[in-house]
């Protein structure tokens, strides 16, 4: 995607759906709305994508893309680290979309936005841990099950601390996270 018209059309069309997204339901969305709105014409839509479930799922591979590399830039020596950078990551992204991420929330809490966040966090922990079995850091419970519960704590933590409108600071909530992950229940 090296030509510059082809990036502004996706950025367009990119911004209008997740504009969308955040006054309506995904599947109250039709593609006539996504491009009257990106001032997109509908073949040019067709001609990139064949319908609104492809734009959403090249707008949430997009989205996972900036996270991998917030993500990813961050060096760890141990789980703890490991943890700390991927909630404080995600934790900043979506405060700094705060307002968006509440108003797509609150109309589509069923479709694959939410999931962004949980691939992007499914991924980056199953890596982890295979490299921590790679350096002989044995775990009792199998990898995909570990990703999957503590992907899933995150989030629902995540989308909590949202739609809630906590105080709480970034740092206190992953704090608070981290806590529950790594120390004693009791405290």
């Amino acid at each position: 995607m090296n030509d510059l018209r082809v990036k502004r059309t996706y950025i367009l069309l990119k911004n209008a759906l997740f504009e969308l997204m955040a006054k309506k339901s995904f599947e109250e969305i039709k593609v006539n709305d996504i491009c009257n709105l990106a001032m997109v014409h509908r073949t040019t839509f067709y001609s990139h994508f064949s319908d609104k479930y492809e734009l959403l799922e090249y707008c949430i591979k997009d989205v996972e893309e900036e996270l991998t590399q917030k993500i990813s830039s961050s060096k760890y020596s141990n789980s703890r680290e490991f943890y700390t950078n991927l909630i404080m990551n995600l934790l900043q992204y979506t405060s700094e979309n705060r307002k968006f991420f509440k108003c797509i929330l609150k109309k589509n809490s069923d479709n694959g936005i939410t999931n962004i966040f949980m691939n992007t966090c499914i991924s980056y922990i199953t890596t982890m841990l295979e490299k921590e079995e790679n350096m002989d850091i044995s775990h009792e419970i199998p990898i995909p099950i570990m990703a999957q519960f503590y992907s899933g704590a995150v989030i629902s933590t995540l989308a909590f601390w949202l739609k809630k409108d906590s105080k709480l600071t970034e740092e206190e909530l992953c704090d608070y996270i981290i806590s529950l992950i790594f120390d004693s229940p009791n405290h």
